[in-house]
């Protein structure tokens, strides 16, 4: 007993004895105060920049000009740019088509209503048709070219309340930007989600922007499928204030949206931009193209009869304009490295009927053929050669079987040769006979290969050249590039530009054209290509509609000096200022003349 009891001590003054006071608790850390709906739900983003590139660009622009780029950039053109293929159709008719396209969803009448004198540059740069939201373009030589005016940014109201905040949908910024062009959301754009969200629910739509992280890059920390409580304590909270671009529907409840793998997720019915989808609308009669990238065909100023190298020509715009201008008399060659975007370009041509283009799957950097001992040169290589104009005669002549083709895929078999078919595979197989062949088992799906061509061999070359980009809208985070990353993009295309010197004969013409803001690709690239090439000399571009390029130089902090244009010829390059009244991307073109190239 005695034993018991020393056992029970404990535990009677464990529950017997006064407690002891516990120190007090550390109060938790104060929630940053709910800001006002007005400014959290709204579109009012600040495009974040390496610090680095921002001072360069400061530098290059001064502050006030960089600051109103940086917004432009944001934010989408407020007018859609058509270009019409007079090959197959005319200007009128195409007009009378999307008119009636537009009155039947009921854009245009939106669009009408919404319309304010003068706001839109469109009305500057195109003659405004009776009634509609469409105008002809003005500028002389690009009375092809319409536009349709959208209109933006509206004010969005998302039903906030203190107590039962409205259903949201996250996504990423990839997506967010295509619906700021108009699209819709779609099931791999969205990130998150709030709970019980179910089909038909109206859900607020926010993006979530790339955030510094620890090693010093950036990243989303969120994981795709995050549940939305509708509390300051949710991922991306405060980030997100400032950054919803409107708001719709929901065709599939949450889980759905997480467990499928496509279709569209929200439709959306309200947004901060409104601008008309031209998605699978006239194919073939229009295309959508940028009014710098049409200026740039011009520029080149295509002959009948020519020899034209599209350098980079994915995904077709350009190569398509330039056959047009041509009456589709000549050859174009258009050459890009990427197998699926030589298919891209196959295809458009097909649809707009233009058997004047030649497609080839080649690297930029090795334009020029290497020339051998024995002087065979051989042009191309591949076991499926077939010239773009047999293959485009008959999809179901030259197009692969699309039953055949899923299973050649899927059983991966060479001939007398037998593989493991992996279960991924068969699914991935069952999928393409549900939903029909992809783009590599129809039409196009062969590519030609070459090895380059002659030096001096073409009238003219277009080099629009791969680069930062950094002039495209909407934009919604600009921190990945750097400076040496920059300079990169630099020394690439000029390694470039020197295919393209050697390619075009004496008397011919190169126009080079990117669709970025950086002048270290564009003004020292003219820079670079006078001061190395003395045969080659600037040239007037018609029609001129930018503005002029940037004058002087740039020393970096390590001692490198960028070198621009010298006074007198900022005026025979055109620079497109996405800030400026014409509301376009950021772009550049400049056009060279090839002189005698002994001198």
């Amino acid at each position: 007993m005695k034993k018991a009891r020393d056992l029970l001590k404990p535990i009677r003054r464990t529950f017997l004895c006064p407690a002891r006071p516990s120190p007090p608790a550390a109060a938790p850390a104060p929630l940053p105060p709910q800001m006002d709906p007005s400014e959290r739900y709204c579109y009012n983003p600040r495009l974040q920049w390496n610090p680095e590139v921002e001072d360069y660009f400061i530098k290059a622009y001064g502050a006030d000009h960089f600051s109103r780029i940086s917004h432009a950039l944001t934010r989408p053109s407020t007018y859609s740019c058509i270009r019409v293929n007079t090959l197959k159709t005319t200007t009128d008719g195409v007009v009378h088509k999307l008119k009636a396209i537009m009155k039947e969803t009921g854009f245009e009448d939106y669009s009408m209503a919404e319309r304010r004198p003068n706001e839109n540059p469109a009305n500057a740069m195109g003659e405004r048709l009776q009634s509609s939201p469409i105008s002809k373009c003005r500028i002389p030589g690009l009375d092809y070219v319409l536009f349709v005016k959208g209109s933006g940014p509206h004010t969005i109201d998302y039903g906030f309340a203190p107590v039962a905040p409205p259903k949201e949908v996250i996504v990423s910024r990839k997506c967010a930007e295509a619906v700021l062009r108009g699209a819709q959301v779609f099931v791999p754009g969205v990130m998150a989600c709030s709970a019980h969200v179910e089909k038909g629910d109206v859900v607020a739509v926010s993006v979530a922007i790339e955030q510094h992280i620890p090693d010093g890059g950036w990243a989303i920390g969120m994981t795709r499928g995050t549940v939305l409580q509708g509390l300051q304590t949710d991922p991306y909270h405060f980030e997100r204030n400032g950054l919803y671009i409107g708001q719709g529907i929901t065709t599939m409840s949450r889980a759905g949206i997480f467990r499928v793998s496509e279709g569209i997720a929200v439709d959306m019915n309200n947004r901060v931009f409104k601008l008309p989808s031209f998605h699978d609308v006239l194919e073939g009669e229009i295309f959508l193209q940028n009014l710098p990238s049409i200026v740039t065909a011009h520029a080149l100023d295509p002959q009948k009869g020519e020899r034209i190298l599209d350098m980079c020509a994915a995904p077709g715009g350009k190569t398509t304009a330039i056959a047009i201008l041509m009456k589709g008399e000549g050859e174009i060659v258009a050459a890009d490295r990427s197998h699926n975007k030589v298919l891209d370009i196959q295809k458009l041509a097909a649809e707009m009927s233009l058997t004047c283009i030649t497609t080839y799957k080649l690297d930029a950097l090795k334009a020029v053929r290497r020339r051998n001992g024995s002087n065979d040169n051989v042009t191309v290589q591949s076991t499926e050669l077939m010239t773009f104009h047999e293959e485009k005669t008959s999809s179901t002549v030259q197009g692969l079987n699309p039953e055949k083709g899923c299973n050649e895929i899927v059983s991966n078999e060479k001939e007398n040769e037998r593989t493991y078919v992996s279960k991924a595979d068969i699914r991935k197989s069952r999928r393409r006979m549900r939903n029909g062949p992809g783009r590599n088992q129809c039409l196009g799906g062969r590519v030609e290969n070459s090895k380059g061509f002659d030096p001096d061999s073409f009238d003219r070359v277009l080099l629009d050249a791969p680069c930062s980009a950094l002039g495209l809208r909407p934009r919604l985070f600009a921190g990945e590039e750097t400076v040496g990353s920059l300079r990169n993009h630099a020394k690439y295309q000029r390694r470039m530009f020197d295919q393209a010197v050697k390619l075009v004969r004496p008397g011919g013409v190169i126009v080079y054209s990117t669709c970025t803001i950086n002048a270290g690709e564009n003004e020292a690239l003219v820079r670079y290509a006078l001061d190395t090439y003395k045969f080659l000399s600037l040239a007037q571009q018609h029609p001129r509609i930018g503005g002029p390029g940037l004058i002087g130089g740039h020393e970096f902090p390590d001692g490198y000096v960028e070198e621009w244009l010298r006074p007198g010829e900022e005026e025979l390059v055109q620079r497109f200022d996405p800030s400026s009244s014409l509301d376009t991307i950021g772009f550049f073109i400049a056009k060279f003349v090839v002189g005698p190239k002994n001198i």
